[in-house]
């Protein structure tokens, strides 16, 4: 029994159901997606509708001041799919050491050597230039593409890249500190999610059952061992049974809140609730993701995505060739990694940043603004006197942060969202490395190739850092803490390792802890956050648990 279709849900779905004899139940709480969630270009769009859970982090007692109370918007995709309907479609696996790390903290079996041959096993590579270099693979399920379409500033990014003494080259090969236009996970410039690559292709397996519009309210156990769900549907309760095993991939926010509802969590907030306790584990803790701001944004004196300027001919042109501005990642150009002074391994960067071809004001404040969350003194000051000139934006943020947030629950009720802190640079390191990723930036705006497309700072400064001097760390520091922005990265809080470890909740077989019968198998189990984008590695994730369900059904059947 499956619950979640996501980027891990739809593989271990697609993988279990390929053995006749094994019969699979898919649970997703959405819906088809429409779609406008083919166009790359714009997934925030979809981040306001009922395709998103539209969860809000908790008001922040330290930092947050531009936000609306002081709050963070959620984007966690609520549709067959799940987030790779609504993501930036981004190909970026992470280092290798990040995995090799994983093995070190308790994780057996997920070094990178162990690891790798599932990226290879998952991915269509498309391009040649790529796949040539042996860290790519072809023929898998998730088609890879470079982007058909990039606005000319894109050039600028990548010789500023060079005048700052970094190489252009593939960061999904080696050495990963260097600047790429990204890779997508696109066909014909169209989005390609867990949908098209692993649910649509099976979708005509009599073993394979797939209900939407299943909202999970708990799992059901008896004796510590999971025997099924009960579930939502339509307005009506319903029971189902699992004969072998229950697989959560609910995602970083669902996956330990289904948890907590079924008696499996921190002892004193289940008995806050009076959910009575099945396994005292530090579900929900080890919360983390890449704490970034999208404040920092430049002018330039030549055509960027301003909103006005997409016209009908871009969607004929994307409905007709899969090219055209419509095709791009969310206007994002370029992504590089960089070392940061505070770093003594230059092989595994510790600042990521990205180049988007437009700002938070080149819409005029009809989707970033609300998705962003920004205030209105914060949206008069520093965006609105820019919604008509071109501008774009540098975001950059520490790949190994180390503050860590926590998600839990409401209620009792499953219909009360998962309280969610964030706890953004609650660690100094991550500030430190945050305001040289920002240095970088500013390095990169100010060269003679991004002078030659016209790019020149703004004359604002972020409301509440005026009195310090502009561009100096200590205004860095206050924009990305009083402008704090969510990269969409979350994990870590059903964490895996070694089963003598207190900080997780499943053993390296994805297995939780004290019960029998029920894995987690989505980004929640990352111990730490990789080195890159998390859609690809929970994809990966997804692979490898399939594996392991099915050697243990095949182990379990010949010593029957």
């Amino acid at each position: 029994m499956k619950l979640g279709s996501g980027s891990a849900g739809a593989v271990i779905a697609n993988r279990l159901s390929k053995p006749p004899s094994i019969k699979v139940l898919l649970l997703e709480a959405g819906e088809l997606p429409p779609l406008a969630s083919e166009v790359p270009f714009s997934p925030l769009n979809l981040a306001q509708t009922k395709y998103n859970w539209n969860f809000t982090s908790v008001p922040s007692k330290t930092i947050g001041q531009n936000l609306k109370n002081r709050q963070n918007k959620i984007v966690a995709g609520k549709a067959l799919g799940g987030t790779t309907t609504l993501n930036y479609n981004l190909f970026v696996r992470g280092n290798k050491r990040d995995y090799d790390n994983w093995a070190k903290l308790g994780a057996t079996g997920w070094d990178w050597n162990s690891v790798f041959p599932y990226f290879l096993k998952l991915e269509d590579n498309r391009d040649y230039r790529y796949v040539h270099n042996g860290y790519h693979g072809v023929g898998g399920n998730v088609v890879v593409n470079t982007v058909p379409f990039h606005a000319p500033i894109t050039e600028g990014y990548l010789k500023a890249a060079k005048e700052i003494g970094y190489d252009i080259g593939d960061f999904n090969a080696e050495p990963q500190a260097v600047f790429q236009p990204p890779q997508g996970t696109i066909n014909r410039g169209a989005r390609w999610g867990t949908l098209k690559a692993y649910i649509n292709p099976v979708r005509g397996r009599r073993n394979l059952s797939i209900l939407t519009s299943a909202f999970v309210h708990k799992i059901l156990i008896h004796n510590k061992r999971a025997y099924g769900v009960k579930f939502e549907h339509h307005g009506k309760l319903y029971e189902a049974y699992a004969k072998q095993e229950v697989v959560v991939s609910a995602g970083t926010f669902n996956s330990p809140k289904l948890l907590m509802l079924s008696g499996i969590g921190p002892k004193r907030t289940l008995e806050k609730f009076n959910i009575p306790v099945v396994a005292d584990l530090p579900v929900g803790s080890n919360f983390h993701e890449h704490p970034s701001s999208f404040g920092f944004f430049f002018g330039a004196k030549t055509v960027t995505y301003l909103s006005e300027r997409i016209t009908v001919d871009h969607y004929n042109e994307f409905l007709i060739n899969g090219t055209g501005p419509l095709s791009t990642l969310g206007s994002l150009e370029t992504i590089g990694f960089v070392n940061s002074k505070y770093n003594d391994e230059p092989d595994w960067p510790d600042i990521e940043l990205l180049w988007f071809t437009l700002s938070a004001a080149s819409d005029k404040g009809e989707i970033f603004r609300s998705a962003m969350n920004i205030n209105d003194e914060a949206w008069k000051a520093m965006f609105e006197p820019f919604t008509s000139i071109d501008t774009i934006s540098c975001v950059p943020y520490p790949t190994r942060p180390k503050s860590r947030g926590f998600v839990s629950i409401r209620s009792s009720d499953p219909h009360d969202d998962p309280v969610i802190d964030l706890n953004f640079f609650s660690h100094p390191y991550d500030l430190k490395v945050a305001v040289e990723g920002f240095k970088y930036c500013l390095r990169m705006a100010t060269t003679k190739a991004m002078r030659k497309f016209g790019v020149y700072p703004l004359p604002v400064s972020v409301p509440g850092c005026e009195h310090y001097e502009r561009f100096s760390d200590e205004y860095f520091a206050c924009l990305v803490t009083t402008l704090p922005f969510t990269i969409y990265h979350y994990c870590g809080t059903c964490k895996m390792g070694s089963d003598a470890d207190p900080t997780t909740v499943v053993d390296p077989t994805l297995k939780v802890k004290g019960v029998e019968g029920l894995r987690v198998a989505d980004a929640s189990i990352m111990p730490v956050v990789i080195s890159g984008h998390t859609n690809i590695p929970t994809m990966m994730i997804g692979e490898k648990a399939a594996d392991m369900i099915l050697y243990d059904l095949l182990h379990k059947h010949k010593h029957k």
